[in-house]
């Protein structure tokens, strides 16, 4: 990645934030997007899940509050068009880690939701 990517928010990502339940989480989120734009954080890669659909194209970021024995929060992202070519770091969704909420809320937003079937 050569210089700064631009930011992008997947519709949702905006009410995920504000649904973050304090200021600190809030802003670590916000750092988070405009580290990873920076070249600065690097996510893990997700794969296809059953539980999630298929976010092979997108990354993960674990976080929380100062002080936190562990991470209780995932961030999504992925780079566009795709890691190789990025101009893009789009925020697809962020939150809880329980019940795989970040990531079937990503899953959803990107119409990637496997049928249970």
């Amino acid at each position: 990645m050569a210089g700064e990517l631009r930011r992008s928010y997947r519709q949702g990502f905006r009410e995920d934030i504000l649904a973050l339940p304090s200021r600190q989480l809030q802003k670590a989120a916000l750092q988070i997007v405009m580290d990873v734009a920076k070249g600065r954080r690097r996510g893990r890669p997700l794969e296809s899940h059953v539980a999630t659909g298929d976010l092979s194209d997108c990354r993960k970021v674990y976080f929380d509050e100062v002080g936190s024995n562990r991470f209780r929060f995932r961030l999504v992202y992925r780079l566009l068009p795709d890691e190789v070519q990025a101009v893009e770091v789009e925020a697809v969704a962020v939150g809880m880690r329980e019940a795989l909420a970040a990531y079937v809320a990503a899953a959803s937003r990107l119409g990637r939701m496997s049928d249970p079937g």
